[in-house]
């Protein structure tokens, strides 16, 4: 009898391991299934350091542009017509600089210039109004045109070699070419420009007194440095 309560005892403790295992198992297997399922994390909104290193943030802006420019040039007075009585003036190299201020109205940009270009023989002096056209949907390079119109002179010197000289008229010019964002508000350019100068010319040679119109052409290749201010965004 003794041995039959042990069996019995042990039979007992054992199916009650086995039925509490049970129970454990069923209720982890009920929390893995009620347990809702995690959500995807939502996709990041990119950072203005990276939106303004998309290709339309490289593009000319600002309300104010200060320009300067340099290049080489040539000039013939009197390509177009010449005074009666002198030799044709020679066509003259020499470098030509200047500077320009502009209002800045999206890709169209309107203001004033001055450029002087030295020859051997003497200089030659524009000023005036200057209209800038910039296709700014093409990203990182813009095509651009440019038109001046304004007055000319020559100075220190003639085409002619002339005495109690003196020269003014008019000038027109119109340019193509690129212009390069380099940051927020600094950009580079590169044109090539066609100029039509037409000079009132008065002057004393040794045939007696010169008083005539002159009209020649003005090529140059003009490398600019722009800062644009006023207006560049700041992201």
């Amino acid at each position: 009898m003794k041995y039959v309560v042990l069996w019995v005892t042990a039979f007992l403790l054992i199916e009650g391991s086995a039925f509490a295992q049970d129970d454990a198992s069923g209720a982890a297997e009920s929390a893995t299934e009620t347990e809702p399922a995690a959500e995807p994390a939502p996709a990041e909104t990119p950072a203005p350091e990276e939106e303004k290193r998309s290709v339309y943030y490289k593009k000319v802006q600002g309300l104010l542009w200060i320009e300067g420019f340099a290049g080489p040039s040539s000039y013939d007075p009197d390509q177009f017509g010449a005074p009666s009585g002198v030799d044709n003036a020679p066509k003259l190299k020499g470098p030509e600089g200047g500077l320009s201020v502009l209002a800045g109205l999206g890709g169209f940009g309107i203001g004033a210039f001055y450029r002087q270009a030295n020859y051997t023989q003497y200089k030659l002096m524009k000023v005036g109004m200057e209209i800038q056209g910039t296709f700014r949907f093409i990203p990182y390079v813009h095509p651009m045109v440019r038109l001046d119109i304004g007055y000319a002179r020559t100075f220190d010197g003639n085409p002619y070699g002339l005495t109690n000289s003196d020269s003014d008229g008019v000038v027109f010019t119109g340019g193509v070419g690129i212009r390069i964002p380099i940051i927020r508000w600094m950009s580079i350019a590169a044109s090539f420009d066609w100029s039509f100068v037409a000079l009132s010319l008065r002057g004393d040679s040794a045939g007696g007194r010169v008083q005539s119109w002159i009209a020649g052409q003005q090529l140059g290749g003009t490398f600019a440095l722009t800062f644009h201010f006023i207006g560049v965004r700041k992201n």
